[in-house]
Parts: structure tokens; C-alpha cells; sequence
């Protein structure tokens, strides 16, 4: 995209915009250049009428429009997806801190894509990533995985079932997206938080069968192993179910 070819105004700043945009995807730190400057210009572009000498025709996946909030906003889900990648890197190395302030971002990023509204085409109303609901369930899922990157940080039953219940709402919100296995993660998280601080042995108990059932992990086979060989020899309880209320859209936006 050669910004100095389609406007009349700025060149210095179209010149410059134009080079911002051929590295914006090299890091997260390039692409939240690009748009902020890319958001400067619009605001030039707003207040300058017959500014622009034709029509861009800005790119994303298969399609193609000339609205400059197209672009905006698929500047927004690009930086979202690179955030996300580099904070999966953190999570996985242990550094939460990190973490949650890339995905503190993140979720910044969603509520303003959900927000958004322009006009679209038909060529471009079909996009998966234009439609509200994956949106929503895009918002939905990166809180969760805010939440569950904070449980890491300190074990917290109550905010490892609340990453659970968002993470289970977005995959009712958009089904095409849908994450079981992800969900069912959190989920085993916070049973497992539950079990591993539960005074009560049926609780424990309860809790502890129902992490191993739904995700593989050491500690929780390990925990879950140790409850039973007292309840063996000391309570003699059954594993009960446990029904973990879900979230309705209301709800899960007031935890956004």
C-alpha cells in the first residue's frame, strides 16, 4: 500500500505511513505503530474533505474494500492475533506479568472491534471476522485467557471458574470457533483449585475426580490419587457431580 499514491495532502506523513505498513508485521511494537498512525491520519483524512486522489483498495485474506475502517479494523484483529501469539509465549514461559499485559491489550482491542461499525459491502458482509458474534466470542475468549493466565500467577478457584464460564460462552456465542478442549481445561482448573484447598472430603473428593476427567495433568492425577487413598481408608465417600452454573451474554460482558 503506497499512501503517497492515493492521497493529495501529507505526503510526508503518507510517505512515511507507507513504510510503517511494509514492516507493521515484523513485531506487536510495529503493528501498534501502524495504527496509530494510520488513526492520525484518519483524522486528517475526517477533518480535509477532497483530500484523497483515488479511491485505496485495502486487502484482507480473500477480500478486498476501500473503507478505511476496513483497514482499521483489520489492523485491530491482526495486532490482536500477534498479541495473543507473543503471549502465549510468555504464559508458556512462566512469565505471567508479562502475560497479562499483552492480553490486558488484547482485550482493550476486542471491546473496540465489537464496537465498531461501518458499512460493508456485500463482497466483504460475509467475513467471518465482521460478524458480531465473533466479535463477542473473540472478547469472551481473550478474558478468559486473561483470567486463566492471573490463576497461574496465584491459584484461584474463583477466578479459574470464571475463565471457564467466559471460555464456555464464547464457544456458544460462535459455534464455528468453538474451543471444547479449551474450556474443558479451564474447567479442570478450577476443580482442581477447588480440590487442592477443600477442607471437606467430598468436596475434594468431588472436585478432584472431575479435573482428572476432564484434562490430563500431573498434579492433578497426583491430588487426585492422594484423596482417594483416604477416602479408602478413612471416608469411604462417593465422587458426586458438580454443575457449574454458565454465564448468559449479559454476564459475561459485565466480567469483561
Amino acid at each position: 500500500m503506497l499512501y503517497e499514491h492515493i492521497l493529495s495532502i501529507e505526503r510526508v506523513r503518507a510517505i512515511e505511513l507507507s513504510e510503517i505498513f511494509e514492516n507493521s508485521t515484523e513485531s506487536v511494537a510495529q503493528m501498534e505503530l501502524y495504527l496509530q498512525k494510520f488513526d492520525e491520519m484518519l483524522d486528517i483524512l475526517r477533518r480535509n474533505t477532497h483530500s484523497i486522489k483515488k479511491q485505496p483498495l485495502f486487502e484482507w485474506n480473500d477480500r478486498n474494500s476501500s473503507s478505511w475502517l476496513f483497514e482499521q479494523f483489520r489492523i485491530k484483529h491482526t495486532l490482536h492475533k500477534m498479541i495473543m501469539k507473543d503471549a502465549k509465549e510468555h504464559f508458556n514461559a512462566c512469565e505471567y506479568k508479562k502475560a497479562h499485559q499483552l492480553l490486558t491489550r488484547a482485550v482493550v482491542l476486542c471491546k473496540q472491534m465489537l464496537e465498531a461499525d461501518f458499512v460493508k459491502t456485500p463482497y466483504v458482509r460475509g467475513m467471518p471476522e465482521l460478524q458480531k458474534e465473533h466479535a463477542l466470542a473473540l472478547l469472551f475468549r481473550t478474558r478468559a485467557t486473561t483470567l486463566y493466565n492471573m490463576h497461574m500467577q496465584k491459584t484461584t478457584a474463583a477466578v479459574c471458574k470464571m475463565a471457564y464460564q467466559l471460555a464456555e460462552l464464547s464457544n456458544q456465542v460462535w459455534k464455528r470457533g468453538a474451543n471444547p478442549a479449551y474450556a474443558a481445561k479451564l474447567k479442570a482448573h478450577y476443580h482442581f483449585a477447588v480440590a487442592s484447598t477443600a477442607e471437606d472430603p467430598q468436596v475434594a473428593l468431588n472436585h478432584a475426580t472431575l479435573a482428572v476427567s476432564l484434562h490430563q495433568d500431573a498434579n492433578f492425577a497426583e491430588l487426585h490419587e492422594g484423596i482417594l487413598q483416604k477416602n479408602e481408608q478413612i471416608h469411604f465417600l462417593t465422587a458426586e457431580d458438580v454443575e457449574v452454573p454458565l454465564y448468559s451474554v449479559a454476564q459475561g460482558l459485565a466480567k469483561c
